[in-house]
């Protein structure tokens, strides 16, 4: 199976601080969650990796609108230290004397207070989306029937209209685009909170399918989308599909769940496949609240498996360093 990385080292890749929830729990996505993944994977022979390529930048901007706030505010910090958050959230219907790409403005562009752009923000959110762009145009040529983006940052909470939730490109979003031309998309997001982001990119799009397994937005993070009854709007109504689960749920709960989704994934009958992987379901991990054990994402691989579809897999969360490497293999192992 090919591996797909760019810029996944402590050189390019920033620290980012996050602070989740009323209990102000502060997890760092540190460039040690892409060692420890690369690890275990290097471990394996039936893993090749490759750089991703590059792509002309109208493919991230033709999807957000916010691409050139987020690289002239990089450019504009002098040093690997400096962070820059917005402070002050006008909503839409503000009225824009100034240009709104200045990093002043950021409360337009971003959903919250917790997400900085850094230095290297933009090139590492760029790279992250060639890397899921890379794999989209090896299993749309045919050169594989399933590839793995090891992308970095993540990219599921990042909208058509606003960045955040420590998102910036919506990766699997922008490798949907890329497919489409050839046939139609179905996005199935296993990460612990709902991908909000992608949800919204394709409400109205009846040619891509969106799923999302998550924790219950009543009680965790993104709080306002994730949940059951919202099916899509206008012509698309019945191309979403969500499963918010209780907190302590374990495999045998999950695999229902997820059997309900890939039958409607089986009814829509996609082209291609492209599965946001986030590893934050696992018992041990600081801000999930599922109990999916290390062996489980085997057995969660090979419930994709069974599709037979062109499947990418993007990386998404997943905090705890000492079991994501072996969780992303045995998933992978599982849809091979």
């Amino acid at each position: 199976m090919k591996v797909i990385e760019k810029y996944n080292d402590s050189e390019h890749n920033p620290y980012w601080k996050y602070q989740l929830g009323p209990d102000a729990y502060e997890v760092k996505d540190t460039p040690q969650r892409v060692a420890a993944i690369k690890k275990s994977l290097h471990a394996d022979q039936q893993f090749e990796f490759m750089t991703a390529k590059s792509f002309p930048e109208r493919l991230i901007t033709r999807l957000h609108p916010y691409h050139d706030y987020i690289k002239n505010t990089a450019l504009s910090l002098q040093n690997d230290d400096q962070e820059f958050y917005p402070d002050l959230f006008p909503g839409e219907g503000a009225h824009r004397r100034k240009r709104s790409d200045s990093p002043l403005w950021g409360g337009i562009w971003c959903t919250d207070a917790v997400t900085p752009i850094k230095r290297k923000t933009y090139e590492v959110a760029r790279a992250s989306a060639e890397t899921a762009l890379t794999g989209a145009e090896l299993i749309r040529d045919g050169h594989e029937k399933t590839v793995y983006a090891l992308c970095r940052p993540s990219g599921h909470h990042a909208g058509p209209r606003v960045f955040g939730g420590y998102c910036y490109f919506n990766n699997v979003a922008i490798a949907a685009e890329y497919l489409l031309p050839e046939g139609k998309v179905a996005i199935v997001d296993i990460d612990y909170h709902h991908g909000n982001g992608t949800q919204e990119f394709f409400d109205e799009i009846k040619s891509v399918f969106t799923a999302s397994i998550h924790g219950d937005p009543d009680d965790e993070y993104p709080y306002f989308w994730g949940y059951a009854d919202e099916k899509g709007q206008g012509q698309a109504i019945g191309t979403n599909h969500n499963e918010p689960l209780p907190k302590g749920t374990q495999l045998e709960q999950y695999s229902k769940a997820l059997d309900r989704i890939l039958n409607k994934v089986r009814e829509f009958n996609p082209a291609y496949l492209i599965i946001a992987a986030g590893f934050d379901t696992h018992e041990a991990d600081p801000i999930g609240g599922f109990k999916l054990r290390t062996e489980d994402y085997f057995a969660m691989g090979k419930q994709f498996q069974s599709l037979g579809i062109p499947t990418l897999v993007c990386q998404e969360g997943g905090y705890n360093i000492d079991v994501l490497g072996e969780c992303v293999k045995n998933f992978l192992l599982g849809l091979r």
